[in-house]
């Protein structure tokens, strides 16, 4: 997600996201800051007046420093809140439609002044939550060009039910070289009620990219929605690796989970960043991210946890795990859920190797979870796929392909 300072292309790629105004200008003032921040020798975001410096040039955006929320005055300028940022978080605030929007780049999603970030409870009460019921099936496809250009991508549940967990495909597949889609992040949408990819090519020859088909998979129920989503953010120095665990409250369980804010490239072309190596459930209350940074960037890495209290629950894992060739692609798929259980969502992990790159991970016709990834630096020893069931009210309903 993050803009990697220094490219006409990066530049561009900056002024996508958001689904409206407010969220999109201060979803391109956080890729600003994560790009100058992936850069950055000790990792730590600029002070603020050179952060408003960078926004307004790289935005370009009218972007200034207060003091506290009580300053922002201005509607459509972005402000960096000196007194809520510092080396590893930046606050930023915009007055639109006589409300103060925030995003808090330690919290998550964009939110209100005076609306907790975590609104999950408000989106419990209007969907009706419990008991899970009423799974169904939808996939959305998308066309993606250029390489090294992140593309937001983005399926909504049917009316009325609430997403569980998504996935991804590509058509043409990873080719012999590595040149295929790849996500920057896989992650559940709260307010929109879908599912979330921001997904680009990778391709060492790109002035032969090869045109590819992105599509989205998510699963949707009626009943099972999050009480909390608690997200942990990290960084990721440069040729290193770190680990964000997202940890459910006291009496919830875990029903799924994602990851943000990954940012590599085409490795040895352009600045690098950090890619995703694991993302899975460790626990029944508990979901960890894991992710390399192999290039001269690094990057930010949040994991995120979908946590309820519902009869579905807890999770039951099934797994299934392959190695993965030096400078070749393997999947690894699970075998189905136990009877009267329905998959919901998935995971995966590289097991502690970075040299490999996440691919995908895909709902199957057949019941199963796959995972694929490719040997981009090298040989990884296991490639694991794990899949998450539930106990539906109606198991007959379970989603159809």
């Amino acid at each position: 997600m993050a803009l990697l300072v220094g490219s006409l292309e990066d530049a561009w790629a900056v002024r996508s996201g958001g689904h409206n105004t407010p969220t999109r200008k201060l979803e391109i003032a956080f890729k600003v800051a994560g790009g100058q921040r992936a850069g950055s020798r000790n990792g730590c975001y600029a002070p603020p007046r050179r952060m408003a410096a960078l926004i307004r040039f790289w935005g370009p955006l009218p972007a200034e420093v207060a003091r506290g929320f009580g300053a922002v005055r201005s509607r459509g300028v972005v402000y960096v809140i000196a007194s809520r940022s510092s080396c590893g978080r930046m606050v930023f605030a915009l007055r639109h439609g006589g409300r103060i929007f925030i995003l808090n780049t330690s919290a998550g999603e964009v939110y209100r002044r005076g609306v907790p970030p975590d609104r999950m409870g408000r989106e419990a009460g209007r969907l009706g939550r419990g008991p899970l019921r009423d799974l169904t099936f939808k996939t959305r496809a998308f066309r993606l060009r250029k390489a090294d250009r992140a593309k937001r991508l983005e399926i909504l549940c049917p009316r009325g039910s609430s997403p569980l967990g998504g996935g991804m495909t590509s058509d043409p597949p990873l080719g012999p070289d590595g040149e295929g889609v790849y996500p920057h992040s896989y992650e559940r949408l709260g307010v929109q009620r879908g599912f979330h990819v921001t997904a680009l090519i990778i391709d060492p020859r790109p002035r032969r990219t090869t045109p590819r088909t992105a599509t989205l998979q998510v699963v949707c129920g009626r009943g099972l929605v999050p009480m909390s989503s608690p997200h942990r953010t990290v960084f990721v120095r440069r040729r290193s690796m770190n680990t964000a665990v997202a940890t459910c409250p006291d009496g919830q369980y875990l029903f799924g989970g994602g990851f943000q804010r990954t940012n590599f490239t085409t490795p040895f072309r352009t600045y690098g960043g950090n890619y995703i190596t694991e993302s899975r459930a460790i626990s029944q209350t508990a979901w960890r991210v894991t992710a390399y940074a192999a290039g001269s960037d690094g990057g930010e890495l949040t994991a995120i946890a979908y946590c309820a209290l519902d009869p579905s629950l807890p999770i039951t894992e099934v797994q299934a795990s392959v190695p993965v060739p030096a400078y070749g692609s393997a999947t690894a798929t699970t075998p189905p859920c136990p009877p009267g259980l329905e998959l919901t969502s998935g995971g995966f992990s590289l097991n502690g190797s970075g040299s490999s790159f996440f691919g995908d991970g895909s709902f199957n016709e057949d019941g199963t979870w796959s995972a694929t990834a490719f040997g981009y630096l090298g040989y990884a020893p296991a490639l694991t796929a794990y899949g998450y069931c539930l106990r539906p009210a109606e198991a007959e309903a379970g989603p159809a392909a």
